[in-house]
């Protein structure tokens, strides 16, 4: 039964199939021989292994090592086509111990350097993206708080552009959630599934930005990477990438950006052919574009380009529906981290509600959190509050911050000294940007910027 379909068996090999005599007489081939070698059956069926080297075609054969020591044998054999192949040659006896066939497979070493190169890419691919993913699936658990007019329509224009591929520009001044609002939208899209990729254009230094973005070819740098660099873009291949602070990106990325948005393709630093590459493109501002246009800052077609579906998310000031539900939101979620048993007062909540919040949710999130840590009572009172009129509050939280007067100063001002403590502070005890980020669960970029910002790079 077997025997009838041994033909049918071997050809469904991938592996190329040489049975040759005892003499070294090829006796048959199976289709992949042909494809693998190039070189037709019928010119190598019936003639001896000895011939085809001496005509040039083979360079090695196993036949008479195998013969001799009745073992299995293998080598390494370049064709005439150029291409490497492994030999692997197994005996075949008969009743009285003989050899009766020489049996050999051939594997494409081409074809394997290629799956390995393959394998390669693919692991960097996904390295960068668990390195690059900066998703707080703690932030999935907290249910957006959407009970004003203004937040109500803009999730619905949301759900809407959700649906589409179409490049999204997200406006609003520092603080209103524009991160969040990104992240949502790859949400709500057909790529949930695929990565989500964020690129702080305001955070990488203007010399490494192109690399960061397109990546660069094997061999562009002396130092660098000898299988090349995967960029931010094809990392988020797939998926959604996410331009935060697009404002702030340089003419000559903003050329090759257009490039993107126009033809989907990008040109890896070093290389010289174009890979295509699908990637929704979702880029957030607080600049006035048009006024960077004007100025000669950005250019006209890339913002026309990222000009597609736009959301204009309003400032927390012309949303105070948001603003209780959201202060509640976020007491409860630091007290459960901090385990913690804490509310606040009626006249503690009015002066949430009547305060202009300039830092936006920002600004509202930290003070909640600034409250939650600092505070020694079960209770938030007005005199708690940072902005209240008549309190002179001194912050204790053994990180350098000690009897820092916060009283008579702008939240923002407050909040940035804080700030600048923290990070300054942190980066001279750890002395590491990546173990920093990991202690104050921030983005790498995002401590980047930080310590740019405060002059510590």
């Amino acid at each position: 039964m077997i025997n009838k379909y041994c033909s049918q068996i071997i050809e469904t090999m991938e592996e190329a199939v040489s049975i040759s005599d005892p003499d070294g007489v090829i006796l048959y081939l199976n289709k992949r021989h042909e494809l693998i070698t190039g070189i037709p059956s019928f010119e190598l069926l019936g003639k001896s292994v000895h011939e085809l080297v001496r005509r040039g075609l083979f360079d090695v054969v196993l036949n008479p090592d195998i013969m001799r020591n009745k073992q299995s044998e293998t080598r390494v054999q370049e064709l005439g086509n150029g291409r490497k192949v492994v030999l692997d040659g197994h005996p075949v006896f008969d009743e009285n111990e003989e050899v009766a066939l020489v049996v050999t497979y051939l594997r494409d070493i081409t074809k394997l350097a290629e799956m390995r190169e393959q394998m390669s890419s693919q692991q960097e691919l996904l390295e960068a993206y668990q390195k690059l993913q900066s998703f707080d699936s703690a932030l999935e658990k907290v249910p957006p708080v959407v009970q004003s007019k203004p937040m109500k329509r803009l999730y619905g224009q949301l759900g809407i552009i959700a649906e589409t591929d179409a490049t999204v520009l997200l406006l609003g001044e520092t603080g209103v959630g524009k991160d969040v609002f990104a992240r949502k939208l790859h949400r709500l899209s057909d790529r949930a599934d695929k990565a989500f990729v964020k690129a702080d254009c305001g955070s990488m230094p203007e010399n490494l930005i192109e690399t960061e973005l397109f990546g660069y070819a094997p061999g562009t740098f002396s130092g660098g990477n000898k299988n090349g660099k995967i960029g931010l873009i094809e990392t988020a291949s797939g998926g959604t990438l996410f331009l935060d602070e697009i404002g702030e990106l340089p003419l000559l990325m903003q050329t090759k950006l257009l490039r993107l948005l126009q033809d989907r393709e990008i040109v890896r630093v070093g290389a010289t052919t174009p890979q295509d590459v699908n990637v929704r493109i979702v880029a957030a501002t607080n600049k006035s574009l048009e006024k960077e246009v004007e100025a000669g800052r950005f250019r006209s077609d890339l913002y026309y380009r990222l000009k597609v579906a736009v959301i204009d998310i309003p400032p927390l000031r012309k949303r105070k529906a948001d603003i209780l539900p959201m202060a509640r939101l976020f007491l409860k979620s630091f007290c459960q981290k901090y385990q913690r048993d804490i509310t606040f007062t009626q006249e503690t909540e009015d002066s949430l509600l009547n305060h202009t919040w300039p830092g936006n949710v920002r600004e509202l999130e930290n003070l909640i959190l600034g409250c939650v840590v600092t505070s020694k009572k079960n209770i938030i009172e007005v005199a708690d509050l940072p902005f209240s009129p008549t309190t002179e509050i001194r912050v204790s939280t053994g990180d350098g911050l000690d009897g820092m007067k916060i009283s008579g100063k702008s939240m923002k001002s407050i909040l940035d000294e804080v700030e600048k403590t923290i990070i300054l502070n942190g980066m001279e005890r750890v002395g590491n940007i990546a173990k920093l980020a990991k202690e104050l669960n921030l983005d790498r970029t995002t401590v980047f910027r930080k310590l740019k910002k405060y002059g510590a790079r």
